[in-house]
C-alpha cells in the first residue's frame, strides 16, 4: 500500500491537506521511507519515528522521543519501550502544523529513526 492509497480513502479535503502538509515536514528532515497501512502511515529510517492518520477533519499525529515533550496539541505521552515515548498530538488546522512541532518532529528523525539499542539516553 502507498500514501496516496491511504489517502484515496480520505474524504476530507482539508484533512488531505494537514496530511500533505506533515508529509511534508517529515520529508524535510531527511530521507526517510514511508510505511502506509489501512489505518496509518508510518516514516521511518531504521525505526519508525512518526506516524499519521486521518480522523474525521483532524490529523492525528504520533511522534516518538528518547524524552517527554510538551506542545499545544499534545493529547498524551506514553512509554512506548524502556527508552521510547511515543507521543500522541490532534491537529486541527494548518497553523497547528508549527515550528515548534517541526523541532519535535526532527528530532525524532535524528534520536530515534537511527534506531535507539545503541543510542545513549541524553542527560
Amino acid at each position: 500500500m502507498t500514501v496516496d492509497d491511504y489517502l484515496a480513502s480520505v474524504t476530507n479535503e482539508g484533512a488531505r491537506d494537514l496530511f500533505r502538509r506533515f508529509q511534508a515536514m517529515v520529508e524535510a528532515c531527511g530521507p526517510s521511507e514511508p510505511a502506509a497501512r489501512k489505518t496509518i502511515v508510518y516514516w521511518k529510517r531504521t525505526r519508525i519515528f512518526a506516524g499519521a492518520f486521518v480522523l474525521g477533519r483532524r490529523l492525528e499525529l504520533n511522534i516518538d522521543l528518547l524524552r517527554k515533550a510538551e506542545h499545544p496539541c499534545l493529547l498524551a505521552a506514553f512509554p512506548h519501550t524502556k527508552r521510547v515515548i511515543t507521543h500522541r498530538l490532534r491537529i486541527a488546522s494548518a497553523d497547528q502544523l508549527d515550528a515548534p512541532l517541526g523541532a519535535l518532529l526532527a528530532e525524532a528523525y535524528a534520536e530515534v529513526g537511527p534506531g535507539t539499542r545503541t543510542r545513549r539516553v541524553p542527560a
